[in-house]
């Protein structure tokens, strides 16, 4: 089965921080979406695989995405080794994606660094026939990247007005990870209400770069190709 997008999170939780809106806004247009976790995040502090494996399907349903797959890569290990480019080649190669989305290549998080170099290495060599499994090559049009904890250069900001309530209700099904009393010992970065607010803060600044009220910003790596400078402009809302 072909899919538009295929979205890669190191863990259960961070599509739907990163580009969550996004994803909801194509499947409301129609296009079929998928997600894949690297991880189960047995490392974290909160929480237990089993749980965030319950709270991600909770999540699937509110967002609508056709299909959430689970890796088994090992977290903490997400490098660009051999083992796991091939793993994530298979993937690439069933669900055959037109576009592929994953985390901007600085974070704080070394997981999040790892997967936006383990992602790159393995869209190219998804396309080469001779590496890998016996599965026909390919290779996406585009691998962009999405913001977690750091903010890089956005090479363009997509309005998600309208689904940004359906994010916050994907993001709060994490209730290990974000609905936390402030009175438990086992608080974390993201567990703190400081960090619900930067999301929505972020959403709101990059909304009003492009006049809208809440946006999602997205980095990519490769120049853009454009045929004409005019009706580009127009399409930017530069011009008209």
């Amino acid at each position: 089965m072909n899919y538009d997008i295929l979205a890669i999170g190191p863990h259960p939780d961070d599509v739907e921080i990163g580009c969550s809106g996004t994803l909801i806004d194509l499947v409301d247009r129609g296009y079929r979406v998928a997600i894949a976790d690297l991880t189960e995040a047995v490392l974290a502090t909160r929480g237990d695989p089993l749980t965030r494996g319950n709270e991600a399907k909770q999540a699937v349903k509110i967002m609508k995405i056709h299909k959430r797959f689970q890796l088994d890569l090992k977290e903490g290990s997400l490098q660009p080794s051999i083992e796991n480019i091939s793993k994530l080649v298979t993937l690439i190669r069933t669900v055959r994606p037109n576009i592929m989305l994953s985390p901007y290549h600085e974070d704080r998080h070394p997981d999040h660094s790892a997967t936006s170099e383990l992602v790159q290495a393995a869209s190219f060599w998804a396309g080469v026939a001779r590496f890998g499994d016996s599965q026909p090559p390919h290779r996406p049009h585009r691998v962009l990247n999405y913001f977690l904890h750091w903010e890089g250069p956005a090479a363009f900001i997509v309005d998600i007005s309208s689904t940004f309530d359906r994010k916050l209700e994907a993001i709060r099904c994490y209730h290990t990870q974000f609905l936390t009393s402030p009175e438990d010992r086992s608080m974390t970065y993201i567990s703190r209400p400081e960090f619900l607010e930067k999301i929505i803060n972020r959403a709101r600044n990059y909304g009003s770069q492009i006049g809208s009220e809440y946006g999602e910003a997205f980095y990519l790596r490769e120049p853009q190709r454009v045929d004409n400078l005019v009706t580009w402009a127009d399409m930017q809302g530069v011009v008209g």
